[in-house]
C-alpha cells in the first residue's frame, strides 16, 4: 500500500501541470523578491518572500493530495483560498505587479475543485483586491484594467487547459471501471462455460458409462455362475476389472459433482483490481461457489455496487472483499474505512440489490465499521443448501 502511494503521489507531483506550475512559482520569485533586500534584512521583503514560500507549500500539499478535496473537502477549499490570499499579500508586501500571476495557478486549481459559478466569483475578487491594491499606491485605474486583461486571459487559460485535464482522467477512471466490469463478466460466462461442461461429463459418465459397465457386470457375474466358465482366471480378472472401473468411474462423478455450481472468484478478483493510494483485497475466493449463473451475476453486481459506494462515495483508502459461509449462508462483504455513515441514503442502484438478492431468497444488509466506514453484506443460501433444496 505505502509504494503503490508513494507511486501515485511522485506521479502527481512530477505532473506536467505541477511542472508547470513550480516553474511559473520560480520565475516570479525569482524576479520579485530582491535578493539585496533579503541579505538587508529588510522585514517586508522577508514576509513576502515567506507568503510566497506558504502558498508554495499548500500547492504541493494539494497537488499530492495530502490536502485532498474528494475527501477533506472544507479543508481543502480553505487552503486553495489560503495560496490566493498568499498571492495577494505578497504582491502588496513586495510591491511587484508580476507576483499577481501566480493566481494562474490558483485559477487552475479552482475550476476543478469548485462548480464554474462559484470558482469565477472567488477569482473575480481576488483579483478585485489585486486591483485595489495597487489603486491604492495612486495608479490609474484605466491603467490597472489594461495591465491586468492579459492575466485575466491567462488565469482562463489555465482553468480551461485543468478542467478538460481533469475530464479526461474521469474518462479514463470511466474507461478502466468499464474495463473490469467486462473482465469480471468474462471471468463469469468462462466459469459458466467450465461448470456446464463438468456437468454434462458427470451426466455422461454417470449415466452412459456408468449404466453400461453394471451392466457389463451382471452379463460377467452370470458367466461366472455357469459351470462352463467358473474356473476361468480371465473371468475373475475381468469381473475385478469390471468392479474396479466402475468405482473409478463413481469416484470421478464425485469429483466433478463436488465442484457444481459457479466459483466467481476470479470475477470478484478481476473487479478488485489495484487503484492508486486505494488498497483493495479479497478474502476467501475459494468459497465464493453459487448454484447458478444468475446468482453469481446478483453477487457480482453487488460488489461492484459496493465498490463504487466506498470509492466514489466514501473516499476509501481500503476497501476488503470478504466471502464466508455462515450458518448455511453465503456471506460477501464489502468494507471500507471511508466517510460514509448511517442512515444512509439509499438510491435506486442499492433497492435494486435488495430486491434482486429476496428474489434468491438473500438479504442485504448495510452496517457501521469500526473505527469509520460501512459494510455492505450481502446474504444469499449457500450452495449445499440450495442444492439440497
Amino acid at each position: 500500500m505505502d509504494s503503490e502511494f508513494a507511486r501515485s503521489t511522485r506521479t502527481r507531483l512530477l505532473a506536467p501541470l505541477s511542472w508547470a506550475a513550480y516553474i511559473t512559482w520560480g520565475g516570479i520569485t525569482a524576479s520579485a523578491v530582491p535578493s539585496a533586500a533579503l541579505v538587508r534584512g529588510d522585514i517586508g521583503v522577508w514576509l513576502g518572500f515567506g507568503a510566497l514560500l506558504v502558498m508554495l507549500a499548500l500547492f504541493v500539499l494539494q497537488a499530492a493530495h495530502v490536502i485532498d478535496h474528494a475527501r477533506h473537502r472544507p479543508r481543502a477549499i480553505a487552503a486553495l483560498l489560503a495560496q490566493g490570499l498568499m498571492v495577494v499579500l505578497a504582491q502588496h508586501l513586495l510591491g511587484s505587479a508580476g507576483v499577481s500571476v501566480l493566481l494562474i495557478i490558483v485559477s487552475g486549481q479552482l475550476f476543478t475543485m469548485l462548480s464554474v459559478p462559484m470558482a469565477t466569483a472567488i477569482l473575480v475578487l481576488l483579483n478585485a483586491a489585486v486591483l485595489a491594491l495597487w489603486r491604492l499606491r495612486g495608479f490609474e485605474l484605466d491603467d490597472l484594467l489594461l495591465s491586468i486583461l492579459p492575466m485575466l486571459g491567462f488565469q482562463a487559460f489555465a482553468a480551461l487547459t485543468a478542467m478538460y485535464a481533469e475530464r479526461s482522467e474521469r474518462r479514463g477512471d470511466a474507461l478502466a471501471d468499464l474495463n473490469a466490469e467486462l473482465q469480471a463478466t468474462q471471468r463469469l460466462l468462462e466459469e459458466s462455460t467450465r461448470s456446464d461442461e463438468r456437468l454434462r461429463l458427470s451426466r455422461e459418465l454417470h449415466d452412459v458409462a456408468g449404466h453400461k459397465l453394471t451392466a457389463l457386470k451382471l452379463h460377467l457375474r452370470a458367466l461366472h455362475r455357469d459351470p462352463a466358465f467358473a474356473g476361468r482366471e480371465e473371468l475373475g480378472i475381468s469381473l475385478q476389472l469390471a468392479d474396479e472401473l466402475l468405482a473409478d468411474i463413481r469416484a470421478v462423478v464425485s469429483e466433478l459433482r463436488q465442484h457444481d455450481g459457479i466459483q466467481l472468484g476470479d470475477a470478484l478478483a478481476a473487479l478488485a483490481r489495484p487503484l492508486p493510494g486505494v488498497r483493495i483485497e479479497l478474502q476467501g475466493r475459494e468459497q465464493a461457489r453459487v448454484a447458478s449463473v444468475a446468482q453469481a451475476e446478483v453477487l457480482l453486481r453487488f460488489a461492484q455496487e459496493g465498490l463504487t459506494n466506498a470509492l466514489r462515495h466514501g473516499q476509501a483508502s481500503h476497501v476488503a472483499l470478504r466471502v464466508d459461509t455462515v450458518d448455511g449462508r453465503l456471506r460477501l462483504s464489502v468494507e471500507d474505512d471511508g466517510h460514509g455513515r448511517l442512515p444512509l441514503a439509499e438510491g435506486n442502484g442499492l433497492r435494486g440489490m435488495r430486491e434482486r438478492l429476496a428474489a434468491f431468497g438473500g438479504e442485504l444488509h448495510i452496517e457501521p465499521c469500526t473505527p469509520q466506514g460501512l459494510r455492505f453484506r450481502a446474504e444469499l443460501p449457500a450452495l449445499a443448501a440450495t442444492v439440497a433444496a
